[in-house]
């Protein structure tokens, strides 16, 4: 036997091994095959390239003096010397070993062959439901077509290409089919398809209600011809009886009167048929209340500062805020003010119990921390500061019927500094409330119940009570001098003048006015501003104003009278002065006639310049009271007895 060539002994080898890892790498009947690619040949030796025919060039020596190569690595990667960075050889490419392809097929058994395809009409069916359009023949399996080559894979050397097939078919290890669905009866078909599904909704019966009864039938409606005819019938007037012309004025005595009522009483307490009911006395107005709240005799009704206000006063001390059932502003303002019918009198009751219950919030004003108050907070607490007392007071007028009004400006209390003469005006600031009540004849009244309570002293000092009734009492005009509010329509002036300007209030003090004490009004009806001379500060010598100067003040209205309006009778006023260059001391006693005092002095007299000129009241003589001593007693006992006396107002002398 020849010997067989050695490509056939490969060839067989390679057979061999091929089916010794079919045998290993068999898949399992009916699973997908494991490869999805072809199974890589195995690589041949490369040949030895070509000799180059160019001779090998000599390497020239690098310098170690050339400019480094760029390079965007950090410096601990760079060469010394400038030596270039030295290629790293490239790592061999290794591709990853495939398993090995699977056999050839070898099956020769063909495919059965496909049922027939179903015509397009045959495949759509309608279907008496709420279902929406399907196919019947609507899958197609993904294996059946183009399963001959699925992949190609081949290799970078130029080996030989091979296919992986799909495994052979066996049609006795495919799955069983499903039954087959009967045939359905053909229905009728509809208009229109649905096309989505919805659910038919069942509605239960329900009873329904009863019948109502039937409505009456309507009278029958007449011919309007009928209607025209009919004519609508006349009402017969009975005329009155005549009268005769002597019934209206002769011969009246023949008239008989009237029979008289049997309830109607007698002209005689026995013939009346019973006595009246007596009056209740609860209903009984307070005389005494109503008498109070009348001005007193020879006093004006429109004058405030001669009026008696004792009866609203010793009615709001009657009233502490500690005794009160709660914080209702209503039951408060009721009670305070029911007994008085006079508006004046109902703001006054009003402005005296807010001087015995509320105090001014001294740690809260010093310290920064005020915080917006509530007129039930202020009688809870009784602490406020001004906006807190002028709330306070508008909420109570008004439940009391009165009309109120809270007035925010700016005011000359603690903390004032007057200007001095070339000062710069300073720019308008909101520092302050007060009230404007209307009182009787209509009239609109400012009252400041905050500076009418008591003084504030300083930040260490306790907050002091001090009842000024003149804060109610004083006229709007002099009350504008201190007080200038933010809406022009606020000052209630009765001089005509609807307001003044910012630099008018500014300047009304330049220079600062003289010192007027807190009892000249109150204890004995002297106006502050009727002091002359207005300012604090009195030239020795000025030869403008002349050698004299006059020291002139006046009651507090033109019918005050201090014996009927106020404390008693009044005292002896008199001015004490320096001297001349300021070395004899003396109580000079003022000229009056009880409604006006004055004095002229040479100027010369008063003092030495830095010494003070001030008024004062001889109040005691020998420790009895001064009230209503005379100017002559009082000269006969100058020097004589011991006296005291009380600060009215004080001037300065340069």
């Amino acid at each position: 036997m020849a010997e067989p060539p050695p490509g056939s002994a490969s060839s067989i080898k390679s057979r061999i091994a091929a089916l010794n890892l079919e045998e290993v790498h068999a898949p399992a009947p009916g699973s997908r095959p494991t490869y999805s690619y072809e199974q890589a040949a195995s690589k041949k030796a490369r040949p030895p390239p070509p000799p180059s025919q160019r001779p090998h060039a000599q390497q020239r020596q690098q310098s170690v003096n050339n400019p480094p190569i760029h390079s965007n690595a950090p410096t601990s990667t760079r060469q010394p010397s400038n030596q270039p960075i030295a290629a790293k050889p490239e790592a061999p490419k290794s591709q990853p070993a495939l398993p090995p392809r699977p056999p050839s097929r070898t099956n020769t058994q063909q495919a059965p062959a496909l049922p027939p395809r179903k015509t397009s009409e045959q495949s759509v069916r309608r279907r008496d439901s709420t279902e929406s359009v399907s196919t019947v023949a609507s899958g197609r399996s993904t294996l059946s077509a183009n399963s001959a080559k699925t992949s190609v894979s081949g290799t970078s050397g130029g080996g030989q290409l091979y296919q992986v097939r799909a495994p052979a078919y066996d049609p006795s290890k495919l799955p069983p089919l499903p039954p087959k669905k009967a045939p359905e009866e053909p229905k009728q078909a509809r208009a229109t398809l649905k096309a989505t599904k919805t659910s038919p909704s069942i509605v239960a019966p329900r009873a329904l209600p009863p019948q109502l009864p039937t409505r009456p039938a309507l009278p029958a409606r007449q011919d309007p011809k009928e209607q025209e005819n009919v004519q609508p019938e006349k009402t017969q007037v009975i005329p009155p009886p005549r009268r005769s012309a002597l019934s209206f004025g002769l011969n009246k005595s023949t008239e008989t009167p009237p029979p008289v009522l049997s309830t109607r009483p007698g002209l005689t307490p026995t013939e009346s048929a019973g006595t009246p009911p007596p009056i209740p006395l609860a209903s009984r107005p307070n005389l005494d209340a109503i008498m109070a709240s009348k001005p007193k005799p020879g006093a004006l009704g429109s004058c405030l500062k001669c009026r008696d206000f004792s009866g609203p006063d010793n009615h709001a001390a009657r009233y502490p805020r500690q005794n009160l059932p709660s914080s209702d502003v209503a039951w408060l303002a009721t009670q305070l003010t029911s007994p008085f019918p006079s508006f004046t009198d109902k703001a006054r009751a009003l402005f005296t119990w807010l001087h015995h219950n509320v105090e001014y919030d001294i740690h809260s004003f010093f310290g920064g921390t005020i915080s917006p108050s509530t007129p039930e907070r202020t009688i809870t607490t009784g602490l406020a500061v001004c906006e807190g007392y002028a709330g306070l007071f508008t909420a109570l007028a008004v439940k009391a019927g009165l009309e109120s009004v809270v007035i925010s400006g700016r005011g000359k209390g603690y903390g004032h500094t007057p200007l001095k003469p070339g000062d710069p005006i300073l720019p308008f600031k909101t520092d302050h409330a007060w009230n404007a009540v209307r009182i009787d004849n209509g009239e609109w009244k400012l009252v400041d119940c905050c500076w009418g309570a008591g003084n504030v002293q300083g930040p260490h000092t306790p907050y002091e009570k001090n009842f000024k009734p003149y804060w109610f009492t004083m006229d709007n005009n002099e009350f504008g001098c201190s007080h200038f509010p933010s809406d022009n329509s606020h000052f209630y002036r009765t001089d005509g003048r609807a307001s003044i300007s910012w630099e008018e209030y500014m300047l009304d003090d330049v220079g600062e006015r003289l010192t007027v004490y807190g009892a000249a009004t109150p204890d004995h009806g002297i106006g502050a501003r009727t002091f002359l001379p207005a300012m604090k500060h009195i030239k020795v010598n000025d030869p403008q104003n002349g050698p004299v100067i006059r020291f002139q003040f006046t009651s507090v209205c033109p019918h005050w009278e201090n014996e009927r309006h106020g404390k008693g009778k009044p005292y002896v006023m008199v001015l004490h002065v320096g001297g001349r260059d300021g070395r004899k001391t003396d109580w000079l006693p003022f000229q009056t006639d009880g409604k006006i005092w004055w004095m002229d002095v040479n100027r010369v007299d008063l003092g030495a310049p830095g010494q003070k000129v001030s008024v004062f009241a001889v109040t005691t003589i020998s420790g009895e009271d001064g009230r209503g001593v005379t100017v002559s007693e009082y000269k006969s006992k100058k020097g004589r007895a011991a006296m005291g006396f009380g600060g009215v107002a004080m001037w300065e002398l340069v």
